[in-house]
């Protein structure tokens, strides 16, 4: 039933979808799905399609949320930043200020502490 639907959004998608949702229950569709790579695609496209038409609304949010939480263990910080930043306009200070502090900490944390070969550890306490 979904694959059908997203069937249908995809063809409104492709014929300018005048009411502007199809990008946007396309996204929603394939999270059900646990599509995260087409949900990033199809949020990703409805952002540019908003920004092109200057438009907003909790669509945005919504999708500016995704793409942050998404990036985040995939290790793409300034992507994320980026994302929390336009966050900052439609969600207030408390959502995106504490999205991109977990971000910026964990970015400090790869950055400045990288994993360490504890078996060369290991190996030193044995002596003892």
């Amino acid at each position: 039933m979904l694959e059908e639907a997203i069937k249908y959004y995809k063809r409104a998608a492709n014929c300018n979808d005048r009411e502007a949702i199809a990008l946007h229950q396309l996204a929603k569709l394939h999270c059900e799905l646990g599509h995260t790579e087409e949900v990033a695609f199809y949020y990703k496209k409805d952002l540019d399609r908003m920004e092109a038409e200057e438009r907003e609304g909790p669509n945005m949010v919504e999708a500016l949320m995704f793409l942050a939480q998404i990036c985040k263990p995939k290790k793409r910080f300034e992507e994320a930043e980026v994302y929390c930043t336009c966050l900052l306009d439609f969600t207030g200070p408390e959502t995106a200020e504490s999205l991109l502090r977990g971000i910026r900490y964990e970015k400090l944390d790869v950055e400045h502490f990288p994993p360490q070969n504890f078996k060369g550890l290991a190996s030193l306490f044995e002596k003892f």
